[in-house]
């Protein structure tokens, strides 16, 4: 069995509410259904927050789709297109 720690945590009254009835439901202990529903949520938000370098790529491939196009050599000249007349 995975090892537990015991944690306090204040709860507004609606969702203590909604915690029982849940688990009423579900015929489960209202511990189980806090950790189950902590655990999907914390997935979700680590579904969501993915990485930097993944957001970027996934834009890059929109971006290509749509047909934008941009500087080739940015990396390169940044200098000359940040500070040169034009």
């Amino acid at each position: 069995m995975t090892q537990m720690i015991r944690k306090h945590v204040l709860l507004p009254l609606p969702l203590d509410e909604r915690i029982k009835l849940v688990a009423r439901q579900d015929k489960k202990s209202e511990a189980k259904v806090i950790r189950e529903l902590l655990a999907a949520g914390l997935e979700t938000k680590h579904q969501q927050s993915g990485s930097v370098g993944h957001a970027l790529r996934q834009l890059a491939e929109i971006g290509k789709q749509a047909g934008a196009t941009g500087l080739t050599d940015l990396s390169q000249n940044i200098d000359k297109y940040l500070y040169e007349d034009k």
